[in-house]
């Protein structure tokens, strides 16, 4: 009888965007108390698509969208918070309550909630000049907020997760904003920056494109999706309840752009590297780009009437739509692109915090990224604790010496095996 393949939990890690620049407004950014097109939905809904002109980087977009049935009985589901061993508050992930949708804003019931539960706004200032910020607990009222407050040209700083699914077979990438508020950012320090923690494989290093100067990195993100394969995923809860979805890994191709710092960039990709029938985690840092800006510019305007609804019921991407017109029109926009620019610091230590890359080498197997395997191993529910995000301080950090330590192989006592790690490192003389 063939042995039971048991898999490790895999833990999703980061997958945050950070914007600044200049709010974008137009008729099409918000949609208000819009009823659901779907037969037989009660749903009422509203929802923001927000570009944002990050300077050189273009205009990047991100997203906000919540409702509540009409026909029904609403809740806002939120959690709590507690006192860690330090005396400070932190959420209580397993606290979990419910507020009914009337009380809402009240915010008498904003004591006993966590913090990630709201929505934070800050696009109005006080008479001294100081930023004013607002909390909500549904998304559906901080878009109503933000819809009666924010001015086109605007300098804002946006913040939220980058949530991935799958649609035709074909990976999207969602800025799902938690946070948005002014900024006294000048144009020079506008950006469109990203967090992600990928899965990487032996294969994920891709040949090198000398016309785009770019270096593909094929890569996993783990994220929740209700589909594999066009079929629905179904999983069995520890109470015997049945649930819809699962945190899968995603194949997403990131880039890495080549310079003629040979032996710095060389140092750099050996951090995605991994051994065979293994998946090492790797947390980065990058940018978002539009690439080249000097095209036809389209906007949600050019869409017929018809392909908005199929955009609005999630049929269609609206991205991908926009670059075809722009295309059929003598011009081009070309597609959203993560440009990853370095690894991600993290601080370690209670006293005194000691800045070390967030790299964990061979800390899967190859059969634990293989959605099949994951998807069959459902029966058993698996809670990963969340841990609270250390605080960063700002100082200079040798970049180098932290790549040298994460590199720094186990001694080997089979020569053989040192041999093999040495021609693994031959495909980097091609570049």
């Amino acid at each position: 009888m063939a042995k039971e393949v048991v898999l490790n939990p895999l833990k999703k890690g980061k997958a945050e965007f950070n914007l600044i620049g200049k709010a974008k407004v137009s008729d099409f950014t918000f949609k208000l108390n819009t009823e659901s097109k779907k037969e037989s939905s009660d749903w009422i809904y509203n929802q923001m698509n927000l570009g944002v002109d990050c300077g050189t980087f273009g205009v990047i977009y991100a997203d906000m969208m919540s409702g509540y049935g009409s026909d029904r009985h609403n809740v806002v589901y939120v959690h709590g918070k507690k006192k860690n061993d330090q005396g400070k508050e932190i959420d209580d992930f397993k606290t979990m309550f419910e507020i009914d949708w009337d009380d809402r804003l009240d915010e008498d019931n904003y004591e006993v909630v966590g913090d990630r539960c709201f929505t934070t706004v800050g696009l109005e200032v006080d008479e001294t000049g100081k930023t004013v910020y607002k909390k909500f607990i549904t998304v559906y009222d901080a878009i109503q907020y933000i819809s009666e407050n924010i001015k086109e040209d605007m300098v804002i700083n946006v913040k939220g997760n980058i949530k991935y699914s799958i649609y035709n077979e074909n990976l999207q990438a969602k800025k799902e904003i938690t946070s948005i508020a002014l900024s006294k950012a000048e144009p020079n320090k506008f950006k469109a920056s990203f967090t992600q923690s990928l899965l990487l494989d032996a294969g994920a290093i891709g040949k090198p494109d000398k016309e785009t100067m770019l270096i593909p990195i094929d890569a996993m993100v783990l994220d929740f999706t209700k589909e594999y394969n066009g079929e629905k995923i179904v999983r069995t809860l520890q109470n015997g309840k049945t649930k819809e979805g699962c945190n899968l890994p995603l194949l997403k191709t990131f880039f890495v752009k080549l310079t003629d710092e040979r032996e710095k960039l060389t140092k750099f990709l050996k951090l995605f590297k991994t051994r065979p029938k293994f998946v090492t985690q790797l947390t980065v840092e990058g940018y978002f780009t539009k690439g080249d800006l000097k095209t036809t510019e389209v906007s949600e305007k050019d869409i017929p009437d018809d392909i908005k609804e199929l955009i609005e019921m999630g049929y269609i991407d609206k991205d991908e739509i926009l670059g075809k017109i722009a295309f059929a029109n003598g011009g081009g926009k070309k597609p959203e692109q993560m440009i990853i620019s370095s690894p991600h610091i993290k601080f370690v230590g209670t006293d005194i915090k000691t800045p070390t890359l967030e790299r964990e080498d061979k800390l899967y197997t190859e059969d634990d990224v293989i959605p099949l395997l994951i998807i069959k191993q459902l029966g058993a529910v698996v809670k990963v604790k969340e841990e609270k995000k250390p605080e960063e301080k700002e100082e200079d950090i040798d970049m180098d010496k932290l790549i040298d330590e994460a590199l720094v192989e186990k001694p080997e006592t089979d020569k053989k095996k040192v041999e093999e790690v040495e021609d693994e490192d031959a495909w980097l003389n091609d570049l």
